[in-house]
């Protein structure tokens, strides 16, 4: 006993020149964060904020139907591995954005947000009272019907705390609600796109579905919704209190397909719309084929322009609802680019089966890397973020 103390006390005494040399042979966020957890001395020799790492490859996190939620870490162009982690199998997520999980607690319709590397959680407040709101307003029993749909966050909330938790409800016209953190409520944004579509075009469902919505520029998103027909860019106003006001809209060009699923993917300083449509092949089974655009976003009295690409160069682009990343393959050995990962789910010899498969853009075949018959609900990828949310406002990032 005493010698395994002496042991430790000698590891924890080590320089932090020393620990810091040590830790630059540490290739993975993994990793680096299990050194780091070793003690209090040789956190304090690796401070997050001079984190020497390459570039690191998203997780994806799946949920399951009776345990707690699964990751999937790629190893290779085409293989993996995966752990069970601490999330509970009835807590949902919302969406995934700079690294951070969107979580929803069933319950007690509390939202949370949840970093998977640093284990930091931001909580936010309960969607009770606002959700109560909303069904008396639409003449319903309160908890009759609006639920959350899916959510994103305006911005990085280790870089600032001027950004928005922004979660758009179902069942109800649907609306978006947002939150700045430390606020005691949620605040319902009255400026819909689908309220402002039926003021400027006549005759269109208001209950259109919202597809897709990810960050675009400095305080904009850009949405796609209605099976691909349409487009909308939303100014983000971080308040207080935080608002999302769309500042333009239109139909998307007549070359996309109005197809699902669908992603918008920001990539390299431009924005890609990938679009999918099932193919039947020999053995009775379907393929996903993956089509891929530049998608410049219009403006009022701009329509939006997209331009179908074959190849994607040295990127990999992992899809996800409104929460897609891209990559520089040249980054990772082993992995080739021009590649799309993306979740799939179906119907195998009477089970049902959630896949990760990889779109090959040139030859467009596509490749099982994981599957598994435990896993029936959404994927989420985070993209790992290693800056200290409580570190930020103490200023040590």
């Amino acid at each position: 006993m005493a010698g395994a103390i002496t042991r430790r006390a000698m590891w924890a005494g080590l320089s932090a020149h020393l620990v810091n040399i040590t830790s630059k042979f540490l290739r993975s966020a993994a990793d680096f964060l299990r050194f780091r957890a070793v003690c209090r001395s040789w956190r304090s020799a690796l401070p997050l904020s001079r984190c020497h790492l390459p570039p690191q490859l998203p997780i994806l996190l799946v949920g399951s139907a009776f345990e707690n939620w699964m990751t999937f870490r790629l190893t290779a162009d085409s293989a993996g591995h995966c752990c069970r982690t601490g999330i509970s199998a009835f807590i949902s997520c919302l969406g995934s954005s700079y690294g951070w999980l969107i979580l929803f607690h069933k319950d007690s319709k509390e939202v949370s947000l949840f970093n998977p590397y640093t284990a930091e959680a931001i909580p936010l407040p309960s969607l009770t009272p606002l959700l109560d709101k909303i069904e008396q307003e639409n003449g319903n029993e309160p908890g009759g019907g609006a639920t959350p749909e899916h959510a994103l966050l305006s911005s990085d909330p280790t870089l600032h705390r001027d950004f928005l938790a922004i979660v758009f409800l179902e069942a109800v016209h649907l609306r978006c609600v947002t939150c700045r953190p430390g606020e005691r409520s949620w605040t319902a944004n009255p400026n819909s796109i689908f309220l402002d579509l039926r003021l400027t075009i006549p005759g269109e469902d208001p209950s259109l579905p919202l597809m897709e919505v990810v960050p675009y520029g400095e305080g904009r998103l850009c949405a796609i919704y209605g099976d691909n027909m349409y487009w909308a860019v939303l100014g983000v106003d971080p308040g207080p209190p935080g608002r999302v006001k769309v500042t333009a809209w239109g139909r998307l060009p007549s070359c996309v397909p109005h197809t699902i699923p669908s992603a918008l993917v920001p990539s390299a300083g431009e924005l890609l719309l990938v679009t999918g449509c099932r193919k039947r092949t020999t053995n009775a089974t379907s393929d996903l084929i993956l089509r891929v655009f530049r998608f410049d976003p219009g403006d009022m009295g701009r329509e939006a322009v997209a331009s179908e690409v074959a190849d994607i160069g040295d990127r990999m682009l992992f899809l996800g609802r409104s929460h897609s990343v891209s990559v520089a393959a040249r980054d990772f050995t082993g992995f080739q680019g021009n590649a799309i990962y993306f979740v799939d789910y179906g119907l195998i010899l009477g089970k049902t089966l959630t896949a990760l498969c990889v779109f090959r853009l040139r030859s467009g075949e596509t490749a099982h890397v994981f599957e598994s018959d435990e896993l029936r609900y959404t994927a989420w990828w985070a993209s790992p973020n290693l800056r200290s949310y409580n570190g930020s406002l103490r200023g040590d990032n």
